[in-house]
């Protein structure tokens, strides 16, 4: 007999499993690094599932619609309890006279598991695990059994068996539909209605079946890495690697031609290979790093530093020219591919910003541009040949902690073998500081509340070595740069990690957690787009009038025989003797008055028909008060005041001003003259070039000013 529908009872709350419900149902526990309900699509991926959810019931549909690859109708049993919520509702999508599974989303069956081929009901009976009923020569008793268990296992011969007097349905939909009639009911446990129902069953033994309701039997499962794409063989002193899918043999045959690559290089970092199809090579005896719990901190630096020396061996190989999409593909492409693929699924993923263990972070989504900027301003010149994936879990120690690498990645964004130097550094930083093996052996908790977020990793113990990291890789990595890379490796594992909802989660708001601290680091770049940005907005804000004014002015004293003084003090003075050699090498006359000094005779400089710029942010230092009340005395002197501050005692005793209106100083504190004097030698400079330009000068005229250095062969040879 066909079976093309199955029912599948995921409305549980699933207490019983603790911590692994925290944040989603029970039927989204990996299980062998598949999500229980997983195990169902896998083994009948043709059958039209159909899924009775409560508990989480946002996240079960969340996920089921991003990574089911089945026919599958979700149904809502949220508002009623027990084994029967929602079978009602269930029931109207199959068709009358349709053979049906109905099973419990936490019992995971055989491989060898096959459906029986009867025309009757048949139930499924535990032989490998106890059950709270029993059935027994055609008898429910509520009597705990593990040879006669009632294991949630049941097929019917169409649903008109278990709907019998059940109402039409009022409405479309799945939460809040009201039913009404007999048959089955809208609540309570099915098992018990079934005792009384007088369905008869043939009995169906559930050999090697399990039932992961508790967590202490979850947690007698083997703690498995994310994603095996490998079968594992030990024979005697070797181990035969074999892809078990399409990934797992694409990236075999990476990691063949990478060994294949070091042939010949003298390369003792990497196990013995005896070889290629199928890939064998030595058994190391030894653990991988993570595992060595027990080393003290000297051992630690010796380990990291042969760990760094090898790595930078590989390095040192093999070089080839930078590839710019292979590097925009490799961070910032395959992160957003997979951020995109979970965005509707990770709470708060759509928020601005996202509290993770106490601090405030900004989300990705909302600062693509700036990441973006940050990540392609630290591309390499060169791509040199990689591991590509050296964290703990890739990287193994002999017994005399000499370390080995294995599982090669062999490949880069669409380069194959060579890529950027620094990916390689923030695999193994990931690993030292940021503990992703025990992420990925399962080993965290993640407590999803309503405003917060709460993440803890259990420690490889390595976080005391990232300041000898960076020490060993001074001149090659800076602390920015491994925080960017470690954001977008954390980032970029939320779908490779599909299997796990919490690892989802949890690598994305790690990934913010290190992109916040990325941010929050000054970065020159950064200081050069926010200073650009101040810059440009004061310049914007200088009248051009006023401008066109003051070099009209000084190509009239200069044409007059006369000559322009700048004057100032303090972080002035070199803006202005700068502007005074400018001025010099072009061949006109101009000269620096130190604002203290021309108190003290200095002033002997002014003569009647000079123009004097007077320097000064903000237009109130009593020195330069003073120095201009004494050369507004001077017949004949034309002054000037250069200043930021539209209302001072200079600029509201002055005629002739040049204000720039700035906002930020640029420094932490917006105090130091940092901005200001920037924007004064910008703007003596441009007076000095449209000054070059009205007095006619020419590079003949220029030349002999400058028959020496590098700009005088230059001129010479030109």
């Amino acid at each position: 007999m066909g079976l093309n529908y199955i029912i599948v009872q995921a409305g549980g709350k699933g207490s019983r499993m603790q911590i692994l419900t925290r944040n989603k149902p029970k039927a989204l526990v990996p299980v062998n690094n598949l999500p229980m309900i997983f195990h169902l699509f896998k083994k009948y991926p043709d059958k039209k599932f159909i899924i009775i959810g409560d508990y989480k019931y946002d996240v079960l549909e969340r996920y089921l619609r991003e990574f089911a690859d089945v026919n599958y109708q979700m149904v809502c049993g949220t508002g009623h309890e027990g084994t029967c919520a929602g079978l009602q509702k269930a029931l109207s999508y199959i068709p009358d006279h349709e053979r049906f599974m109905l099973i419990w989303c936490d019992l995971v069956l055989p491989d060898d598991y096959e459906i029986p081929e009867t025309e009757g009901n048949v139930i499924g009976i535990s032989k490998d695990f106890p059950c709270r009923w029993m059935y027994r020569n055609g008898e429910f008793r509520e009597e705990r059994s593990s040879q006669y268990g009632v294991a949630g296992h049941f097929i019917f011969s169409e649903k008109s068996v278990v709907l019998a007097g059940v109402n039409t349905v009022d409405g479309e939909g799945g939460c809040g539909i009201s039913w009404g009639g007999g048959g089955i009911p809208q609540e309570g446990e099915f098992v018990r209605w079934l005792r009384d129902s007088g369905i008869k069953f043939e009995e169906q033994p559930l050999y090697k079946t399990k039932e992961y309701g508790l967590y202490s039997e979850w947690d007698k499962l083997p703690k498995m890495r994310c994603r095996p794409f490998n079968k594992i063989t030990v024979e005697d002193d070797k181990i035969i690697k074999e892809g078990i899918d399409d990934q797992g043999r694409m990236l075999a045959a990476r990691e063949i031609a990478w060994y294949k690559k070091l042939q010949g290089k003298s390369f003792a970092a990497i196990p013995a290979i005896y070889s290629y199809e199928p890939l064998s090579m030595e058994l190391i005896e030894g653990k991988n790093i993570y595992e060595y719990t027990y080393l003290s901190d000297e051992k630690k630096r010796y380990v990291l530093e042969k760990i760094v020396g090898c790595l930078k061996e590989v390095h040192g190989i093999e070089s080839v020219p930078y590839d710019e999409d292979s590097y925009w593909e490799a961070y910032l492409g395959k992160t957003y591919d997979r951020l995109k693929k979970v965005r509707n699924l990770v709470p708060f993923a759509n928020n601005p910003t996202v509290i993770v263990n106490g601090k405030l972070c900004r989300n990705i989504f909302y600062h693509q541009d700036e990441v973006e900027r940050l990540v392609m301003q630290y591309a390499p010149r060169k791509f040199v040949l990689l591991h590509g994936d050296c964290t703990f879990s890739n990287i193994m120690l002999r017994h005399d902690i000499n370390p080995v690498l294995i599982d090669p990645r062999g490949y880069f964004g669409k380069t194959e073998f060579f890529g950027d130097v620094a990916y390689d550094w923030g695999k193994l930083y990931y690993s030292l500081f940021s503990n992703y093996d025990q992420f990925n052996l399962k080993r965290f908790s993640l407590d999803i509340g309503n405003e917060e977020i709460k993440i803890d990793i259990a420690s490889n113990n390595w976080e005391n070595m990232e300041d000898y990291f960076f020490e060993l890789l001074d001149g090659e990595v800076t602390r920015r740069q491994m925080k960017i890379l470690l954001a977008i490796i954390w980032l970029s594992l939320t779908t490779y990690a599909w299997e796990d909802y919490d690892a989802i989660c949890g690598a994305f708001y790690n990934g913010l957690y290190y992109l916040e601290e990325a941010l929050e680091m000054e970065s020159a770049y950064g200081y050069f787009d926010k200073t650009m940005g101040q810059l440009e907005e004061a310049l914007k804000g200088v009248s051009m009038a006023e401008m066109d004014h003051l070099i009209s002015e000084c190509e009239h004293t200069l044409k007059s025989g006369h000559k322009i003084i700048a004057s100032g003090l303090g972080k002035n003075v070199p803006i202005c003797e700068k502007f005074e050699g400018t001025m010099i090498s072009a061949g006109m006359d101009a000269r620096f008055l130190h604002t203290n000094s021309a108190v003290h005779g200095d002033m002997g400089m002014v003569k009647p028909g000079d123009l004097v710029i007077i320097l000064t942010k903000s237009g109130s230092t009593d020195e330069s008060v003073y120095l201009v009340n004494l050369l507004k005395k001077r017949k004949g002197v034309n002054l000037w005041l250069l200043s930021c501050n539209e209302h001072s005692i200079l600029a509201d005793s002055m005629d002739k001003r040049l204000i720039v209106p700035l906002d930020h100083e640029g420094d932490p504190w917006n105090i130091m003259p940092n901005n200001s004097t920037t924007l004064y030698l910008i703007i003596l400079q441009q007076l000095a070039m449209q000054l070059i330009k009205r007095m006619g000068i020419t590079l003949e005229n220029f030349k002999p000013n400058h028959p020496g250095g590098a700009i005088g062969a230059r001129l010479q040879h030109g």
